[in-house]
């Protein structure tokens, strides 16, 4: 977190497996807006899910960190129409509010203005068993890792009726447009087809949460499972993947 492409050509330094140095080093350069574009087409399946069309604007959405990633997150909703609450512990984002027209929130304050969706973009950890009573949104969508505290609080979030799209499908934007340019050498045609392909991938996840009635998490962790055995072939046990997935 907070690292930035010059990082990675120090990391390389040491060791060939890292991506995002820079272009002129032979990368794929930052990966924040390519994160934030994947963050939008979930949002766009999380609306739909939600509210029965991926249209976003005139939604609000709960920005929680205008970072790298953030940042991105929220001029890209303010392109599509949609209305804004940001906030960040950073006082001097406030310029980026002001810019987009948004709603400024105490951070302290985030999780409890309503809104129709939340999208933490900032530190992990940040929906526990104290704050989801707090929420006052129909889902929580966001690029931020490790949102859930504990993965018993996914039941709690569906308890409360709230949809929590699973961060590790949210924010794979990055990683897809890195791998595709370093590893794949894809077009960038064929990588805004991939990273648009998450909302995709999050509709298969809402899905299947739906038909076997369980979390998004449990069913973006199946999900995962099947991918894993199918590259893999017949010589990975199904009984550990099953395990390491339920956790």
């Amino acid at each position: 977190m907070g690292s930035s492409p010059a990082d990675m050509t120090v990391i390389g330094t040491r060791t060939t497996h890292v991506c995002c140095r820079p272009v002129e080093d032979g990368g794929s350069g930052d990966s924040s807006l390519h994160t934030a574009r994947g963050t939008l087409a979930a949002l766009g399946a999380v609306a739909e899910e939600v509210f029965g069309s991926p249209e976003l604007a005139g939604r609000s959405f709960g920005v929680i960190g205008l970072g790298a990633v953030g940042g991105h997150v929220a001029r890209l909703l303010h392109r599509a129409g949609a209305r804004l609450v940001v906030t960040d512990v950073d006082p001097a984002a406030r310029g980026m509010a002001e810019e987009l027209g948004a709603a400024w929130v105490d951070p302290d304050g985030a999780l409890h203005t309503e809104v129709d969706v939340l999208v933490p973009a900032a530190l992990g950890g940040l929906l526990s068993a104290r704050t989801a009573p707090l929420l006052r949104c129909a889902a929580v969508a966001g690029p931020a890792n490790n949102q859930l505290d504990d993965p018993a609080t996914a039941g709690l979030l569906a308890a409360r009726g709230i949809l929590w799209a699973p961060d590790v499908v949210v924010s794979a934007g990055g990683v897809i447009h890195a791998t595709g340019v370093e590893l794949r050498r894809e077009s960038e045609e064929r990588l805004t087809e991939r990273i648009q392909g998450i909302a995709a991938t999050l509709r298969l996840v809402f899905r299947t949460a739906r038909t076997h009635r369980v979390t998004p998490a449990i069913a973006a962790g199946r999900l995962a499972g099947e991918r894993v055995r199918a590259a893999a072939g017949p010589s990975v046990s199904r009984t550990a993947i099953t395990t390491t997935q339920e956790g």
